[in-house]
């Protein structure tokens, strides 16, 4: 999830937590609702050591990680500033667990318990970048802010932040609530993935029938029962297509990212040397632009001449704006 969104949330419980812990542990708590994503700067170190767990949202989006991480951070505060181990540490981990909550509920999937066990997690309810939901936050924080330093009336800024409190819980339970009543009553091979605006949604499908799979992303919401196509594409089992595709999916696991996802709809462009085999992922899926891996074979042997990853339009490969 977006990082305004991480930090208004922290600042939310933070002010909901005035009478329990003190402005150094609120403070705190604060900080650590970001900081999991500073897991950026050890990219230099992933590559040495060839580590995906030291990768953005891998080992640092654990809340068995956050809790160590937090357990010696608050360690050392309480040590420099005196102040109480245990409400630091429990402040801390409040912020931690905010993120890698909010993480765990978007397309990118996490390894919430890590290192017991690598396998990812996630309850996919909203988009890993929501533009809307970047931006209403985005005011948030600054309003809150102005309200503040111009209105500096407690019952206020109070009522402000309550109203901005039922206000999320309403987005995200709207959210999980739609996540749910939708996946209940989809067919078998039939997914939920959430649009960017609420009530609105697209229905990921991936149907085997004995000599082909069918691939289809539809969008729908809870206004109508119609669901209108978007893309597809079916591929003929034992072909070459099928062939290609399957090696493409095994090379798209060199690209971190790509692997967090599990919805993809594959095409071919082909001339008369080179076939392109293009790997969409329906999570992240807009009216105009796509994330996909793209891997050129050459047509006679079958080698792989290149491949690529990236955030771009879809008029690149000749498909029409939804």
């Amino acid at each position: 999830m977006d990082i305004f969104t991480h930090q208004f949330m922290g600042i939310l419980v933070g002010l909901f937590t005035l009478k329990i812990f003190s402005p150094a542990a609120i403070i705190l708590l604060w900080i650590m609702t970001f900081l999991p994503d500073f897991d950026v700067f050890l990219e230099p170190l992933r590559r040495l050591k060839k580590s995906y767990f030291l990768s953005h949202k891998a080992a640092s989006h654990s809340y068995i990680i956050g809790l160590l991480f937090t357990g010696i951070i608050s360690f050392l505060v309480s040590i420099i500033g005196n102040f109480s181990f245990l409400e630091v540490w429990l402040a801390a981990f409040i912020g931690y667990s905010i993120h890698v909550t909010l993480d765990f509920l978007t397309a990118s999937k996490v390894p919430i318990f890590y290192p017991i066990t690598k396998k990812e997690f996630r309850f996919i309810i909203d988009r890993t970048i929501n533009p809307l939901l970047i931006l209403f936050s985005g005011i948030n924080i600054a309003t809150l802010i102005v309200s503040f330093f111009t209105k500096p009336y407690y019952e206020f800024f109070m009522a402000l932040a309550y109203f901005y409190l039922y206000s999320y819980l309403i987005y995200f339970g709207v959210r999980i609530l739609l996540r749910i009543i939708v996946q209940l009553i989809l067919p078998k091979n039939s997914h939920y993935l959430p649009n960017f605006i609420p009530f609105f949604y697209f229905i990921y499908e991936n149907e085997s029938t004995i000599d082909k799979v069918n691939f289809t992303i539809s969008k729908s919401s809870l206004f109508t029962l119609r669901k209108k196509k978007l893309l597809t594409n079916t591929i003929v089992k034992n072909s070459s297509n099928m062939k290609l595709f399957d090696r493409a999916k095994e090379l798209s696991k060199d690209f971190r990212f790509f692997h967090k996802w599990d919805y993809i709809i594959p095409f071919f462009q082909e001339n008369r040397d080179k076939i392109n085999t293009i790997l969409i992922l329906c999570e992240a899926l807009s009216r105009k632009n796509a994330y996909y891996i793209s891997v050129v074979f050459d047509k006679k042997s079958n080698i792989v001449i290149s491949k690529e990853e990236g955030f771009g339009p879809l008029k690149r490969w000749g498909f029409p704006r939804f």
